[in-house]
């Protein structure tokens, strides 16, 4: 091989169709690491911080190996929102953002393993992409927080399904949304030696 193994640490089809896009052969396994909303950090630590133990939570498994974490969730009105924990959850957070301007923030993280699977490095980094969602009746935001994914992404929004309808501008990366902010992840795996298709 030309570069070690290149393991995405998430479960996500979104994620997994974004790395597809790279064209180098990797992996997905999922992490069970806790997404901890509640910690004292400002947003794009909180976010660089959960990327990461995504990716330690399995390091050990795969030696030899690039591991990928991401974690990505909305700020509305100052509040860091994951995913919500039931449809009346899903609810609220949509109203928060219903004529609002919100913000899109990942953390991505790419660690290196050794023959044994502890990290010996890797490189950290964050996005964050604006939104600007409509002004949303209560039949929109029952929609949406109806959606069979509602519960599965952060802020109950999913903007290349039927979230994407309801944003009135973007600023910044749109793959960032989606969960995978594919080009700082190009430069990060070109730093650590990945050869990637021009």
């Amino acid at each position: 091989m030309s570069h070690p193994k290149i393991i995405l640490a998430s479960r996500s089809p979104a994620r997994r169709a974004l790395m597809k896009e790279l064209g180098v052969p990797f992996e997905c396994h999922a992490s069970d690491y806790p997404e901890d909303m509640t910690l004292k950090k400002p947003a794009h630590e909180l976010a660089i911080h959960l990327a990461l133990g995504k990716a330690e939570y399995i390091a050990e498994k795969f030696p030899d190996s690039i591991i990928i974490g991401a974690d990505t969730f909305i700020v509305a009105n100052g509040e860091k929102i994951g995913k919500p924990e039931s449809t009346e959850d899903a609810k609220r957070i949509i109203r928060l953002m219903s004529d609002n301007i919100i913000q899109v923030i990942s953390g991505i993280v790419t660690v290196q393993t050794d023959n044994k699977g502890a990290i010996k490095g890797g490189l950290l980094g964050h996005a964050t992409t604006h939104l600007k969602i409509m002004n949303l009746t209560e039949k929109d935001i029952k929609f949406l927080a109806e959606q069979e994914n509602a519960l599965q992404i952060s802020g109950a929004f999913s903007i290349e399904g039927e979230g994407g309808k309801f944003v009135e501008k973007i600023e910044g990366d749109y793959n960032n949304v989606i969960g995978l902010p594919i080009f700082q992840l190009r430069e990060m795996l070109e730093k650590l030696g990945v050869k990637l298709p021009s």
